[in-house]
């Protein structure tokens, strides 16, 4: 497939590469000549210098063969313009990154050919936020319009099921148990079969209807109550949008802010949050604003040093959860190791965003799991594949792969040996690397 990627920034190069490692013909547009020198060195993709909404430059590009459009500069107007340019070159797939939300609606949509605009803080609203309800999560994932969920969490102290065989696991607890399809152990991600053991402090990967994944993770990590005080540090727009969000549901927000015109601005703009002007790192103000009592911290500040750093206070002052904004995504992995619950990188969550958002064959999306070698790929079954009808304990499916879930119109279906994927399920595959391309064969017609 040809794909013509504007902007070869974090996103950009996050996008080509994952793109590229499934053979597509990718092409990358970039004006800045260093931008350019740092993607070369990385990318195993065309880079063309120039203006993406420039006509020439796109018809060099090949647009004209061009089936998707990707535009994620920095800078909204291009975006936009540039999708709106392709599209005149023939019926494409086209995307944009827009952070002013005055361009689109709720759904996206705001100009005519323009197939859909994804904002990078409201993504990364929407993590911190699932992260902040789901207390004992650290990475949290949905498929299927949220019918399938998969939840990461570490395996805590003491907890019942350490040491344990998968296998008697699931005989001992039954029904309050879910399908773990990946752990991560000492840098290394381990696809399990029934005889794999939990240990304490394994990072694991529980898939399950949202029900049965909550009771599964009762038995990984002690459970804790949803929050009801957070403390966020940074008035920037990712604060603000998740101070509103959190105030509307109830939960009693502090916000925390060094520039006092930027702290006087959010003092007019949340009527329902205390805002104070502070750096976050003053510990002496974290003590007095009672954060031992934070059911959560979370720094989302310009400065992702400040946010570690603030994160690392908060909890050793007793913050039940910590999150830190981090800007730079290979960074993401490193903040759990350093004792951060949590980490969430705009850059990442809006790359995630758009490989969702496509179709590319039989594969309906594709995610990467943080801190984890795993990708989970959501595949559509038709009449033609080799792996219909037919028990799962009998396919030669490959090492290194694992059926996590099986997607029915009528209900989700966590698979054992016995069960069977049907022409029209939509089935969830967890995969290291190695084994993506094998899975995909099993699905092609």
């Amino acid at each position: 497939m040809k794909i013509i990627i504007v902007g070869a920034g974090a996103v950009g190069t996050i996008v080509a590469d994952r793109l590229s490692s499934e053979n597509h013909d990718v092409t990358l547009i970039e004006s800045d000549p260093k931008v350019i020198e740092a993607a070369q060195s990385s990318l195993d993709a065309m880079i063309i210098q120039g203006n993406g909404a420039s006509r020439a430059v796109l018809e060099q590009a090949g647009i004209d063969k061009t089936q998707i459009f990707i535009a994620v500069t920095n800078v909204d107007e291009i975006n936009i313009l540039a999708c709106l340019q392709a599209e005149r070159y023939g019926e494409k797939t086209t995307v944009a990154r827009v952070r002013n939300t005055d361009y689109y609606d709720e759904e996206g949509r705001g100009f005519e050919g323009l197939d859909r605009m994804i904002n990078p803080d409201l993504e990364a609203v929407e993590e911190i936020h699932e992260l902040l309800m789901q207390p004992a999560a650290t990475d949290i994932y949905e498929f299927a319009d949220g019918r399938v969920q998969v939840i990461g969490a570490r395996v805590g102290p003491g907890a019942a099921v350490t040491g344990k065989r998968l296998r008697d696991i699931e005989g001992e607890v039954g029904s309050r148990w879910a399908l773990v399809a990946a752990i991560t152990r000492d840098g290394k991600t381990l696809i399990p079969r029934g005889e794999d053991q939990l240990f304490e402090g394994d990072h694991v990967f529980l898939v399950g209807r949202p029900g049965r994944v909550q009771d599964a993770l009762a038995l990984l990590v002690e459970p804790r109550p949803r929050p009801s005080k957070v403390m966020i540090a940074g008035a920037t727009r990712i604060g603000i949008r998740l101070a509103e969000r959190l105030s509307r549901e109830g939960v009693h927000c502090k916000l925390l802010e060094k520039d006092e015109e930027r702290a006087r601005w959010a003092v007019h703009r949340l009527a329902k949050v205390l805002v104070l002007h502070s750096e976050a790192t003053e510990v002496d103000v974290l003590v007095a604003e009672g954060i031992d009592e934070m059911d959560g911290f979370v720094a989302v500040s310009n400065d992702e040093e400040m946010n570690l750093t603030a994160s690392l206070l908060a909890r050793h002052h007793g913050a039940r959860k910590t999150v830190a904004l981090i800007k730079r995504p290979n960074y993401v992995p490193l903040a759990q190791v350093i004792g951060i619950d949590a980490a969430v990188s705009p850059r990442l969550s809006l790359a995630r965003a758009i490989m969702r958002y496509f179709r590319r064959g039989n594969v309906l999306s594709l995610t990467d799991l943080v801190d984890s070698d795993a990708e989970v790929l959501e595949l559509q079954a038709t009449e033609h594949c080799r792996l219909i009808d037919q028990p799962l304990a009998t396919l030669d499916f490959p090492k290194g792969a694992l059926v996590a879930a099986i997607i029915k119109p009528y209900q989700v279906v966590v698979p054992r040996g016995a069960d069977v994927i049907e022409a029209g399920d939509r089935v969830l595959v967890f995969a290291l690397p190695r084994a993506v391309r094998t899975v995909q064969k099993f699905f092609q017609q």
